[in-house]
């Protein structure tokens, strides 16, 4: 499984854009800006307890299940995985890690 982390996080006026970089299995190292409105953060951690940066991670992870990691653009919205596919609603709250650890 490709290892994802955050690298920084930015408030903005609709939600959190982060720098995330991806290690893939292959180990190529990818970077990418991935953009979380309130909205999806608000859909994906229905108790809103989670972190909005292990949410973005939990998109990538659900999005890496779906694709390779190659087809992840250099910058994206979150709700990219709501557009491609229709069970990200149901799935992505699985994907959640809630003590921080990074994915491995």
């Amino acid at each position: 499984m490709a290892q994802v982390e955050i690298m920084g996080e930015d408030d903005g006026a609709a939600g959190w854009a982060y720098a995330v970089q991806v290690l893939d299995d292959d180990g190529i190292l990818r970077r990418h800006r991935v953009t979380l409105s309130w909205a999806d953060y608000n859909l994906w951690s229905g108790s809103g307890a989670d972190k909005p940066s292990d949410v973005v991670a939990a998109v990538i992870q659900f999005l890496l299940t779906r694709s390779s990691p190659d087809e992840l653009r250099p910058v994206f919205d979150a709700a990219i995985a709501r557009h491609r596919y229709p069970d990200a609603d149901t799935s992505i709250p699985g994907f959640i890690q809630h003590d921080g650890r990074e994915f491995v």
